[in-house]
């Protein structure tokens, strides 16, 4: 059946059917999903930031989604390679002995190992997430935890690095077209960016996130949140670790080189006249 209204008619018809939706969306304040998370470790967000790839670096990071403590903020050649991301993770369930409840992330192929090494490490526990439930991949509207924190690091340091290699890239120095002066890019400031994202780790893990009414997520410092969730009536949510971690490692994770450059850059040495 098609109907042709009035629009004024349709509207009364609103607001007598939802007279609550009429009033909220009027004042612009729609309800949005509510985020939760039960204590440090339920859920982990990780994702990588692209803003200086075209100079050839890339950033990949991860975030604790009750605390919003800073878990790992890392420079290196590429965000995209398995091996590295599944480096990352590691070092972070070795740090702390145990495995978190559930990781989120995109659908990158970046993603691949650590979803499969997730699986495995929480295959045998009998909570509601184990095994394939432990890792959820989703859009970057549902990754909010990462993607919110992306905009407060480009504020603390990446526009800096942005802003200096376009700087050096529009005086005709470096040209993003060229491998080799992106491999250079990397092998003089590769170390200097790692440097600002510790300090920018130290810096976010150690500010007050402010009180906001409209969102059930504690305030107060990252590191508190993260190291005495009895404070916040949260509790801890890491799984205990299995034995084979060893392994795992040796076989499916890689370190980035330091200065993110290749073995055959690395040891030779180049003249330009």
């Amino acid at each position: 059946m098609n109907l042709l209204l009035p629009q004024k008619l349709l509207r009364l018809a609103l607001s007598v059917l939802d007279a609550e939706g009429v009033t909220r969306r009027g004042r612009r304040c729609l309800r949005r999903r509510a985020y939760v998370n039960k204590g440090p470790n339920f859920a982990i967000h990780m994702d990588g930031w692209d803003k200086l790839k075209p100079f050839g670096v890339s950033v990949h990071g991860a975030v604790d989604g009750f605390s919003r403590r800073v878990l790992w903020l890392k420079a290196c050649d590429s965000n995209k390679k398995p091996q590295y991301v599944a480096r990352f993770y590691m070092d972070y369930v070795k740090e702390i002995n145990g495995v978190p409840m559930i990781v989120y992330a995109d659908r990158g192929t970046e993603n691949a190992i650590t979803r499969d090494l997730q699986f495995a490490l929480r295959w045998n526990h009998l909570d509601p997430f184990q095994g394939l439930s432990s890792f959820i991949y989703g859009s970057s509207t549902r990754n909010t935890r990462i993607e919110r924190f992306w905009r407060n690091m480009r504020d603390m340091c990446g526009h800096f690095w942005i802003n200096h290699f376009k700087d050096i890239a529009d005086m005709g120095v470096l040209d993003t077209s060229d491998n080799v002066h992106l491999e250079c890019v990397r092998y003089c400031f590769l170390l200097l960016i790692n440097h600002d994202l510790k300090k920018v780790i130290r810096h976010w893990n150690e500010h007050r996130i402010r009180y906001n009414r409209n969102s059930e997520s504690p305030s107060g410092k990252p590191n508190v949140l993260y190291f005495q969730p009895e404070v916040f009536l949260a509790t801890e949510s890491k799984l205990p670790l299995p034995t084979q971690v060893d392994g795992l490692e040796q076989e499916y994770c890689i370190y980035p080189p330091a200065r993110g450059v290749s073995m055959e850059f690395d040891s030779c040495k180049l003249h330009y006249s």
